[in-house]
């Protein structure tokens, strides 16, 4: 079970940083600034992934709920692209993880 994170600071949508157990993640704009990483500009797609999973903490997010958030996404097929973007603009591919049959999770 992921341990919640100590700190989350939203000011609008242009900026968000949670504390994780590996260091701070911050959103800065349509930039991802990682611990350990020079920031990352992502595409709106990808970001709006990335913004669900830094809120969620490092907790399951399912694919259902996703689409929710993220209506503008359209189908389970450009949320799955939008997915593949996201960890292929990453450094680690692994840091966005797909948990079998339940969703996604972000792993710092």
């Amino acid at each position: 079970m992921a341990e919640l994170a100590s700190e989350v600071v939203e000011e609008e949508e242009h900026y968000l940083r949670v504390q994780m157990p590996r260091g701070p993640v911050e959103i800065i704009g349509n930039e991802v600034h990682l611990p350990g990483h020079q920031g990352i500009r992502l595409a709106p797609g990808p970001m709006s992934v990335m913004r669900v999973l830094v809120k969620a903490q490092g907790a399951v997010i399912s694919r259902d709920h996703l689409l929710r958030m993220l209506p503008h996404c359209g189908s389970l097929h450009g949320l799955e692209m939008w997915v593949s973007r996201l960890r292929h603009s990453l450094p680690e591919t692994h840091i966005v993880q797909t948990v079998v049959k339940r969703g996604y999770r972000l792993a710092l």
